[in-house]
Order: C-alpha cells, then structure tokens, then sequence
C-alpha cells in the first residue's frame, strides 16, 4: 500500500519546478558541449591558411549535445525526482496506483517538454498533471517518507537514456543537410609557387596596402583538376568586416586585383579577412575563382 500527500501543489511551485529543472539541465548539457565550443572558437581565432569547411557544424558538439538532451528527457528516471523536484520536495508517480513512476513513464512524459508552451499552459490548470502525464500515466505530488521508494535498478534506469540518445542522433542523420558544401581542396603542397604568390602579394600592397596587409600562397597543382589553388589571408587595418557595406566594398576591390592576374576560371581558393585591433577579433572567409562541384563517392 502507498501512501501519497494528496494536498495541491501551489502554481508557483510547479512553475518554479519546471523552470529549475530547465535551468539545471540546461547546464548540464553545456557541460557537454562547452568543451567543443571552446575548442571550436580557439580554432577560429587562429589565422593561418588551413581550409575551412563553411557550413559544417562539428559533429563531436551534435554528438555531445544529444547527450545533454537525453539527459534532459531522462531527469526524473531516478525514483521520479530530477534536482528542481529534490529541491522542491516533488515526485512523479503512478496515476493509477500512486507509486513511483518507472524511468520508462518518466521518460515518455518529458518528452512533451518539446511542447513546451502547452505543457505550461496545462500545468497552470492543473498542477498534477501535464499533457506528458497524461501520455505516460503519471501524476505529480508532493514528496513523503512514507512512499516506498524502490531499489535502483541499471537496467531499467539505463534503457530510457540509451533509447533517448538513439533517438535524437536518428534525427540527426536523418535531418536535412544544406543543398551545398564545400569539400576541401586537394592541392599539392610541393607545387607551391613562391614567385607568383609574391607577385600577387605585391599588386594588393600597391593598391590596397593602405587597407590591409596581404599572406598569399598560390599553389600550381590541384588533384584531378585544370586548377591551381590560392589560399589568401587579408589583415585587415580597418575594421571591414563588422558591416555588409565596407565587407562588400573591400572585398569587391579585392578580388577585380586577383581576377586581373589570375582569371577566374583559373583556379579555385579562399579569402581569410581578419581584423584583430581595440580588443577586436573578427574573421570572414569566403571562396573565390572556381567552384568545385563535390564529386559522388564510390
């Protein structure tokens, strides 16, 4: 027989439970995924002429982010309590038979926080039970010694997680992916072409130097292709990058300097802007000649 605090739990406090418990598990995800992040905005604060993929998200942040939302959908698998309802003294049960919910009905009702404008509305009216109770046959009430609290069991505990994490790495492959991408250059590093990069670097100086300050390398060989390569990085004196006009402006006079020595059906490359002043660190890379259509796999 169980026994259950059947008072009614105030609005304040079941609004107060939803919004803990979203803050707490918002940090924690981040806990998984601040590491990638970092690692991320290190990478793009380093100037140098490695390639740039534009529109590729780091897939080890996906991967880490699912576990953070799994473990968002899972925060009450343990005896029906995630921390906001330890702290508020709160617990999810059975609606039919009043003992502590199963990690897999914990599960399915968090689920529904993706509805998240519903279920407020719904928890306002009823304080016990949201639409994800209702799903999952549960009910929320007031936390009592007296309510038998069952063993942990690993299994059972670690089914929803591991099902929660599939789910959400499924949609992630399944998700549309961006109609275009740019796949890296395979040039030939031994085809480097001092002479002509220097050339380059010296017609941007004469009419552009006041501007910035030119880091080119052009390299004559590109793998399976009529092209060459040429990899530009542009420090900037002046921010140009912060607005769409000046970024345009500068970026149109540049490249009528490269196209009138390298026409652009000639080669295929990137343009690194980088502005680094006033405790300012900025960069926009773009691509420029030739687009390489991504080949099929085989």
């Amino acid at each position: 027989m169980t026994s259950i605090d059947n008072k009614p739990i105030s609005v304040g406090t079941r609004l107060g439970a939803m919004f803990l418990d979203h803050f707490f598990m918002t940090i924690i995800a981040m806990i998984f995924v601040l590491p990638g992040l970092i690692s991320n905005f290190s990478d793009a604060s380093r100037i140098s002429h490695e390639q740039e993929d534009f529109i590729r998200v780091d897939s080890s942040i996906k991967y880490m982010l699912a576990i953070g939302l799994a473990l968002y959908f899972c925060k009450d698998i343990i005896n029906g309590r995630s921390i906001a309802k330890r702290i508020l003294r709160l617990q999810v049960v059975d609606n039919a038979t009043g003992r502590v919910a199963t990690p897999r009905q914990s599960f399915v009702r968090n689920i529904f926080c993706i509805l998240w404008p519903i279920e407020v509305i719904i928890a306002i009216t009823n304080t016990s039970r949201r639409f994800g109770d209702r799903v999952a046959g549960t009910k929320l009430v007031h936390y009592g010694r007296a309510l038998e609290q069952p063993s942990i069991n690993i299994g059972k505990t670690l089914l929803p997680l591991i099902i929660s994490y599939s789910l959400l790495v499924l949609l992630m492959h399944l998700s549309p992916s961006p109609s275009v991408s740019m796949q890296k250059t395979n040039y030939s590093e031994t085809s480097y072409n001092q002479a002509e990069s220097k050339e380059l670097e010296r017609l941007i100086i004469d009419s552009l130097g006041e501007y910035m300050a030119p880091d080119i390398r052009i390299y004559d060989t590109v793998k399976n292709e009529n092209l060459k390569y040429v990899s530009t990085i542009l420090k900037l004196k002046r921010n140009f990058i912060s607005e769409n006009f000046k970024y345009n402006w500068i970026h149109e006079k540049t490249t009528t300097l490269i196209y009138s020595r390298l026409p652009k059906e000639t080669f295929t490359g990137q343009i690194k802007y980088v502005y680094q002043g006033n405790g300012q660190f900025q960069k926009r890379t773009t691509t420029i000649g030739t687009y390489i259509q991504l080949k099929d796999k085989k």
